[in-house]
């Protein structure tokens, strides 16, 4: 009886657990990657890609930082135009949003939004 009821109570727990997602705390963005749905910034994402950009270059690093429902590309690079074309999927899909900006250490960080 007692084996019986502990393997009902895992059963329980792991359908509740495939109902509600180990991970739904998270949604899905951006091509794929996952990001905290909450706050600002790194946390809830930005609205333009130019918020992106000055994000990356205030940082001194690139990354997804959310707020964009669709495919997003990041990129670096020594100028600009290098810094764009160096984003993923660059190419690929009309560039919808476009941001660019320098950072401290010289190197352009860009996002492109598709």
């Amino acid at each position: 009886m007692l084996r019986s009821f502990a393997s009902l109570m895992i059963l329980a727990g792991f359908g509740s657990m495939v109902a509600a997602g180990p991970f739904s705390f998270l949604r899905r963005g951006n091509g794929g990657n996952y990001y905290p749905a909450q706050g600002g910034g790194q946390s809830g994402g930005f609205a333009y890609a130019q918020d992106a950009a000055n994000h990356m270059a205030r940082i001194g690093r690139i990354g997804h930082f959310g707020g964009n429902p669709g495919y997003e590309g990041v990129g670096m690079g020594s100028t600009p135009d290098q810094a764009m074309r160096n984003c993923c999927y660059f190419g690929r899909f009309a560039i919808r949003d476009h941001g660019c900006a320098q950072g401290a250490n010289g190197m352009w960080y860009a996002c492109n939004r598709y």
